[in-house]
Parts: structure tokens; sequence; C-alpha cells
């Protein structure tokens, strides 16, 4: 499989950039069941953010790896000690953001078809924005924040979870600090964590808008512009100088809308609003508790007024007091701000999980 012609290896790229879907074929190999013949790789795929792997190891297991932005690596293992050796073999995988599985048929008299349902891997792989493949960790071994450049382009960065993970994990190690300062340094602390909540929230929807379209669903770009780009530029065929500019470097128009910067994601209106026009998601449809979005949309504000006013502002929405009541940067609003942001990138990660493509 891996003298797969590049033609044809073309067209199973494009056919699998997509969310869910399955794979079958024959495999035709004398070594598939030899002890003495070193495991290797089958088959491997890269497509778009995804990544297809069939791996044997020297033991005689059958590896289906598949990853993507938004699931991660899951892997599924049938071990082919258990089967009937067999020159030719049924294969198939299955993948979708719910599961993954493998199924096995050796083409033998009174052979059995054996099936494993994947599992989520301590082995991640990741694919560059060059197609290359990266191993990101092993078994026992968690890596995190892994970036990759080259010649100052970037070609892997987290993916959108694993940065609102960092994000988590670098506010809670925040929090076991200690200081002889007194309250001032509770309303530091809280204040920053506020900032780099929000800072977060934006790295996280920024990413994710892009990796939806890695994933296989094609985004309407022309709304996008119609709802981003001001008229002047509309009316000079914006739209059809990006298509003509993305044809050209090899990228995708969403990537150059990104790359202008023009879409602010720390305004919760505008990463509303781009969700809204790319994907359809309405955030006020997610379901989510009760006042999250209106929580999410006053830690922002909080944090516009943190970073523009001062680091130790005492009372985070002195403008509105009264009638609101005072709201203190104390260790309970940053712990209340983490449980609020991570309800609402957990929800929207959910929904863009079931986003299906447009054939």
């Amino acid at each position: 499989m891996q003298n797969i012609p590049p033609s044809i290896r073309a067209e199973i790229q494009e056919a699998v950039c997509r969310p869910e879907g399955t794979v079958s074929f024959e495999y035709h190999s004398k070594e598939l069941f030899d002890h003495n013949v070193k495991g290797g790789i089958l088959f491997e795929i890269p497509s778009g953010g995804h990544l297809f792997r069939l791996e044997r190891d020297d033991n005689l297991v059958l590896y289906f790896y598949h990853t993507s932005p938004g699931t991660g690596t899951r892997v599924a293992k049938v071990d082919l000690k258990e089967a009937t050796p067999a020159e030719k073999v049924f294969m198939a995988f299955t993948w979708s953001p719910v599961e993954i599985a493998l199924h096995v048929g050796p083409r033998a008299q009174n052979a059995e078809l054996y099936s494993a349902i994947g599992k989520n891997s301590e082995r991640q792989f990741r694919v560059g924005i060059d197609g290359s493949i990266f191993q990101v960790g092993d078994n026992g071994l968690e890596v995190m924040g892994v970036s990759i450049f080259h010649e100052g382009v970037p070609v892997l960065q987290p993916t959108a979870k694993d940065a609102w993970k960092e994000t988590l994990k670098a506010t809670e190690i925040l929090a076991t600090g200690e200081s002889n300062q007194g309250y001032i340094y509770e309303v530091v602390v809280t204040n920053l964590s506020l900032a780099i909540l929000v800072s977060g929230f934006e790295a996280y929807t920024k990413k994710r808008l892009l990796e939806i379209e890695s994933e296989g669903i094609t985004p309407n770009t022309g709304n996008l512009v119609d709802s981003f780009f001001p008229k002047k530029e509309r009316d000079a065929g914006i739209f059809n100088i990006l298509a003509e500019e993305a044809k050209e470097q090899n990228k995708t128009v969403l990537k150059l809308i990104d790359e202008r910067n023009i879409i602010n994601f720390q305004s919760f209106q505008k990463c509303k609003l781009a969700y809204n026009k790319a994907y359809n998601i309405k955030f006020g449809e997610l379901n989510l508790p009760q006042n999250t979005i209106e929580r999410v949309q006053k830690f922002i504000k909080y944090r516009h007024r943190i970073i523009h006013v001062s680091p130790s502002i005492g009372m985070l929405n002195q403008a509105e007091v009264p009638p609101e009541e005072p709201v203190f940067p104390k260790k309970e609003l940053a712990q209340e701000a983490r449980l609020v942001f991570d309800q609402f990138i957990d929800e929207l990660h959910r929904v863009t999980l079931t986003l299906k493509p447009v054939n």
C-alpha cells in the first residue's frame, strides 16, 4: 500500500477528507502473518488535518490510527495471531467523531471477521500544514505545546483544543502561587487569570474556525467576505481576488481571510458572526447552562478593562455600579471564569464535530 500511484493517492486523499467515512480494500501479502518479518506501515494517508494509518508491529498486532484536530488520535487494534493466516485479507476501517473501528477478514476457509473499536491513543499523530506527519508523545510520555517552524514559517502548531487545555493549565498553576502582599496579590492573580482565559478563548475560536475546514467541512467564505470586508472592497471584487490568490499560493480563501486578521475573535459578537456565517453555528443555540453566554461576555469586558486600565484594578465593573453590584477580582471569580469558558468551549467544540460536508 506504500506504493500507491500518485494519481490514485490524490484521489484517496480527496475522498477521505471528511469527518466520517469508511475505507475497505483487499490486502495481498505473503508477509502479513509471518513472525520472522518485522512490522511496519501498511497504509498511511494524510488528508487535510486527517491522518489514516495502518501499522503492524513485530508481534503481529495490527493497528489502525486515525487523527484529526478535533478528535485527536485514536487507535483500534486486532491481534493477527488469533486470525487464520492468509495471503489475501479483507480490511476495512471506519471513522467518525464518535468512534473509529478496524475490521480484518482473512480470505481463508472457515476464517472469521475480527473487529475492534478504537480508544484514545497515548501515541498522538499530527499532520503539518505541508502534509508532513509528526508523532507527538508515546505510551507513558505526554508532550504539550509542540510547535515546529521551517524557515520562519509554522509547520505545526497546537490544535485549538490542546491550546485551550494549556490555557486552563496555566491558570490552574497561577492559582497555586503564594505571596505575603495580602489582598493585592489575589487581585493581580485573578485579573491575570481573566486576561489569560480571554486570550485562550480567542486562540481557540480562531484556530478552530480553520481546523473545521481541514477536517472536510467547506466554509461559506462568500458569507464571511460579505460580513467582514468593507463595501468598497466587496464592490472591487475582493472575493474573486482572494480566490485567485488562494489558488496561486496553494491556500484556501478562509486561510487568506484569517491572515488578514479582519475577524476580531476577542469580540464576542464578531466571533459569533464568524461561526454563524462560515458554518451556520449559532452561539445562541448551544446547549449551555443558563447565563453562560452572558457571563462569557462579561469576562471579555472585564479583560478589556484589566488590559487598558490596570492589571491591579480593584473593581471590574465600576462603570456599571450602580445599578449593578460591585464585582471584585477574587479567586472565586477566577474559578467561575475557568468553569464558564470551559463549558462554552466544550459545547462549541462538540457542535463543530457534528457538522456534515455538503456533497
